[in-house]
């Protein structure tokens, strides 16, 4: 199946979900400092962080569903019953619930009480920061890169190249900026009313 509307929508998904990576860094970075300054400011930008994330999941789903009608409409769902049947059905099974699972995580924040509480802020984001880890564009880039250095495809040093370095906390940083500039456009927008 090669319809440009699916590549895009995959693509959009992917994206979406380097945002929701970026999401977790960013707040948990804010809740670390928040810690040990407890400043108004820090707070706002963590209650601003789990609004753009809460509402970008909605938007995800919608995606993401919108995929899966394409996909399984397609011709290609006669591999639907190879994959969700046999040995391996139950890695099938968690691609396919994965961002599910993640949305759901995220739709907690519409509690006031979990919203509110910052230990029930980092606990979702780490939950939702393991979870992001395994999907399928970070955990291919991870599977690309480990198996690159194994196999010495990076000029065959024998010493830890600094190439995979920079390819790792170059997506971090790319992803955290973008998320965080996305908080300070809706922070920009928003910023007259009350959040809590």
């Amino acid at each position: 199946m090669d319809t440009q509307t699916y590549k895009i929508i995959r693509a959009l998904c992917d994206y979406l979900e380097g945002l929701f990576f970026g999401f977790c860094i960013v707040t948990l970075l804010a809740l670390l400092i928040y810690i040990f300054y407890k400043k108004r400011e820090l707070r706002t930008f963590i209650n601003y962080t789990v609004l753009v994330a809460k509402n970008l999941a909605i938007f995800y789903f919608v995606i993401y569903a919108i995929s899966l009608c394409i996909y399984y409409t397609s011709k290609e769902f006669e591999f639907f019953e190879g994959r969700a049947v046999g040995p391996y059905a139950w890695a099938y099974w968690m691609m396919l619930l994965r961002p599910l699972v993640f949305c759901a995580l995220l739709q907690l924040f519409w509690l006031k009480k979990i919203a509110t509480k910052m230990r029930y802020v980092a606990l979702i984001t780490f939950l939702v920061l393991i979870v992001s880890l395994f999907s399928g564009s970070i955990f291919e880039k991870f599977v690309i890169i480990t198996a690159s250095y194994h196999r010495d495809v990076f000029m065959g040093e024998s010493q830890f190249n600094t190439d995979i370095l920079i390819i790792i906390v170059s997506y971090i940083i790319e992803k955290s900026v973008l998320f965080s500039a996305l908080v300070f456009v809706s922070w920009a927008i928003f910023k007259n009313k009350k959040l809590e």
